[in-house]
């Protein structure tokens, strides 16, 4: 605060010099007395403006604007008028001004008169309400919908943005020679075929099925009527004791006919468990298929990729070939550039070394299709570029709900469901109809007649062992629900991943092919500098073979990794065979 009132006060001595200035008739002080005793009154402390007097506080800045502006329009009135604002605080004298004195003559004192101000305290209201219109800058609070919009959470994760690039498209003529996207599907889903008739795993889940639905007949059967044949040989009786003379002691069968009336729904729920588990056999058996078409595609994609980095390698290795070829030559004239042999030496088993991962990973991938295509050739198209482009992803994201994984997780938490109201039906009674006959006969020779009636059995008391039971198939059920829900998170957000991926790889092979472009005009203008104009070093000319190899080779990656990235975002949402036999998408 003391800083601030000092302010002030230098600044009312400072407007009152520049008044004293303005009008030329400038009072200076005769003696340092006089002059001590004027900056004493001027440096005075001022009584500070009431709190009921209503005023604005203007800056000091347009302050001085309003009195330069006063000085010049207005006549100078009596220095008798107060400077009065909420800022500077009334003067009791007239300003005055200490100039030095260049000589020893008499310093003339000379009063300037003053001009009154426009103030806060005698500004009008229209003035006051302009001037702080004019000031102030008007807050507008944000409206509700921009809040809701704030506040909403996006259903989407919230990505770095991507950089707008300029990247340039493939010519027309790389277009025009590239397989179409139909050409592609029918030489992939032929392979795939091919691969479904000699999986084990596909007939292992075709035969999971079977077993499945006799599972179904089992559980059936039960609502039938349950006959029972019983035989009994001729009996030896032997030892002490009482011998039953009223039996005839002959061969004889026996008959018992079971059919139950009331089970509680036992045996619909176990039924209805059965068939839950059909459906989750056939989910498994689709997701096989899928997973199989998946392999099946994406090693082929990495089959491509790898034959046209072979290429690419053989290309390399056979241009250092001949730059060594071509030093060699030139050390036999001149010893003096014998490292340079060396260096090109050393690019070379380089590109050797690079040709050789390349085959080797070749291979790798062959072994693998082997295994699931056997000695099928699939046709694969030589070109560098094929026309796939990403799929849309609301749409893979909609089909999630209808993968085969997660359908089948789905049947299997509702087969458990089912069986645990068996299990609890279980514990209830049972009532059976039963009719039962026995050819044995008598002492007498008499043989005994059909006999009917209903049995009522009923478990009262296991221990605990029928509850406990029936808690573990829900808690079982339950934990496979939250799996699929697990299941269902996991294939969306493998969807985004690979659309993400496909998207970004293709973008980056674009940026590839023009940085190859670039790099094969500075690989010849390094080499005509080296051989021709001798401005350039072997070492520039073997980094710039370098880096265009590498682009050549991060095009092809990146492209085909790309590919690879669609087929996987198909298989992830469970429609990469529809897509590739063409086939609509089920509502």
């Amino acid at each position: 605060m003391k800083q601030i009132k000092c302010s002030q006060r230098l600044l009312s001595l400072l407007i009152g010099s520049f008044l004293a200035l303005q009008s030329g008739a400038a009072q200076t002080a005769t003696s340092e007395e006089e002059e001590l005793l004027m900056f004493v009154e001027v440096s005075k402390p001022k009584p500070a403006l009431s709190a009921a007097q209503p005023g604005k506080t203007i800056s000091a800045d347009k302050m001085a604007k309003m009195l330069a502006a006063r000085t010049q329009s207005a006549p100078v009135q009596a220095a008798a008028a107060p400077l009065t604002n909420t800022a500077l605080a009334p003067v009791a004298k007239a300003p005055v001004v200490n100039t030095p004195a260049v000589s020893k003559a008499p310093i003339i004192v000379t009063q300037v008169p003053a001009t009154p101000l426009v103030t806060a305290t005698n500004r009008t209201e229209a003035e006051r309400s302009s001037l702080s219109s004019a000031e102030l800058p008007i807050f507008k609070p944000a409206t509700s919908a921009s809040v809701a919009a704030t506040l909403t959470q996006p259903d989407e994760p919230a990505l770095t943005p991507e950089p707008r690039l300029s990247v340039a498209r493939a010519p027309q003529t790389v277009a025009r020679v590239s397989p179409g996207e139909m050409e592609l599907r029918n030489i992939f889903y032929s392979a795939v075929m091919s691969a479904l008739q000699r999986s084990p795993q596909v007939r292992n889940t075709q035969l999971q099925i079977d077993a499945a639905k006799e599972d179904v007949s089992n559980a059936k059967g039960q609502r039938w009527p349950q006959v029972d044949v019983t035989s009994n040989s001729r009996r030896y009786e032997f030892g002490k004791g009482n011998r039953n003379a009223n039996d005839s002691n002959m061969p004889a069968l026996g008959v018992n006919v079971a059919t139950n009336l009331i089970d509680f729904g036992q045996t619909s729920n176990t039924i209805k468990s059965k068939e839950f588990s059909v459906q989750a056999a056939d989910f498994q058996n689709t997701a096989q298929i899928e997973d199989l078409a998946w392999q099946v595609s994406s090693g082929l994609v990495e089959l491509s990729k790898q034959r046209l980095i072979i290429e690419m390698s053989k290309q390399y290795v056979a241009r250092m070939q001949e730059l060594v070829t071509m030093l060699t030559g030139i050390v036999e004239a001149d010893q003096g550039r014998r490292s340079e042999l060396t260096q090109a030496k050393g690019r070379f088993l380089q590109a050797q070394s690079a040709l050789d991962n390349a085959v080797s990973k070749a291979r790798d991938t062959e072994i693998q299709l082997y295994r699931l295509l056997g000695e099928t050739q699939v046709p694969l198209p030589p070109a560098m570029q094929w026309q796939l482009q990403p799929s849309q992803l609301d749409a893979l994201l909609a089909s999630v709900d209808k993968h085969p994984t997660l359908l089948k997780a789905q049947a299997q938490s509702q087969a458990a469901f089912a069986e645990a109201d068996a299990l609890k039906s279980s514990s209830l009674p049972k009532i059976n109809w039963v009719v039962s006959k026995d050819t044995g006969k008598d002492y007498y020779g008499r043989e005994q007649a059909w006999q009917t009636g209903i049995n009522v059995s009923w478990g009262l008391f296991r221990g605990g062992s029928a509850n406990a039971a029936e808690q573990a198939a829900v808690q079982r059920a339950s934990a496979m629900r939250e799996e699929s829900e697990n299941q269902r998170d996991d294939l969306q957000q493998r969807v985004r991943a690979a659309d993400q991926d496909a998207r970004s790889m293709l973008q980056r092979a674009d940026l590839y092919r023009n940085l190859t472009r670039e790099s094969d005009r500075i690989r010849l203008d390094f080499f005509d500098q080296w051989y021709h104009l001798g401005k350039r070093t072997l070492l520039d000319v073997l980094s710039a073979e370098s880096d265009y190899y590498n682009n050549r080779v991060g095009e092809v990656t990146n492209r085909f990794d790309g590919y690879s990235a669609i087929f996987r975002g198909y298989a992830s949402a469970g429609q990469l065979m529809n897509w590739l036999k063409n086939t609509p998408q089920k509502p």
